[in-house]
């Protein structure tokens, strides 16, 4: 692991703990798509493994090298880390927050509206990575989020990493449930 990846790692790792907690775990029903039918279970979305989202072509063709390393930061959030050249990336699974939720929290030193492919979503920067060159773009699916982040772990910046995250996340929507 190069001098820059083990402290933007500590820093995305604490900001995205830090940004999950803010605020209850459920979340209030506004904060929540609703729709006509029965409240949503909390299974739409929890049978999907950030690790399987992306093929192997598609993660060759953003530089990630496979297998993706799982991960779990809270037993509600589970991801998937992919080292890579130029990018480093990982796809999380949130069955308790939504873009609507995560966009009240006070964690984000920037926070744009993005739809992907036509669902709510964000394009979003903690204030912890400002200068880590890390960016989080986020989506409604089934009864929560996929958020993708990505960073450029290596001099010099030279790639967008919200264009990229942005990328990946577009290849990942047709692959999860609906917002429910």
């Amino acid at each position: 692991m190069n001098k820059w990846a083990r402290p933007v790692a500590t820093v995305t790792a604490s900001a995205l703990l830090l940004g999950l907690t803010a605020c209850s775990p459920g979340g209030s029903a506004d904060e929540r798509t609703t729709t006509s039918q029965a409240e949503p279970s909390e299974d739409a979305l929890a049978g999907v493994d950030p690790c399987a989202l992306l093929s192997e072509t598609e993660l060759n063709s953003f530089g990630l090298k496979e297998p993706g390393k799982n991960t779990e930061l809270l037993p509600w959030v589970v991801g998937c880390d992919y080292s890579g050249d130029p990018i480093s990336a990982t796809l999380y699974r949130d069955t308790r927050n939504t873009v609507a939720a995560s966009e009240r929290k006070e964690v984000w030193a920037m926070f744009e509206r993005t739809p992907v492919n036509g669902r709510p979503g964000a394009t979003a920067i903690t204030q912890g990575a400002t200068q880590a060159r890390i960016c989080d773009v986020m989506f409604d699916a089934g009864n929560g989020m996929i958020q993708v982040q990505v960073s450029e772990p290596r001099l010099p910046d030279n790639v967008d990493e919200c264009a990229e995250a942005l990328k990946i996340a577009k290849k990942v929507e047709p692959k999860v449930p609906e917002p429910v």
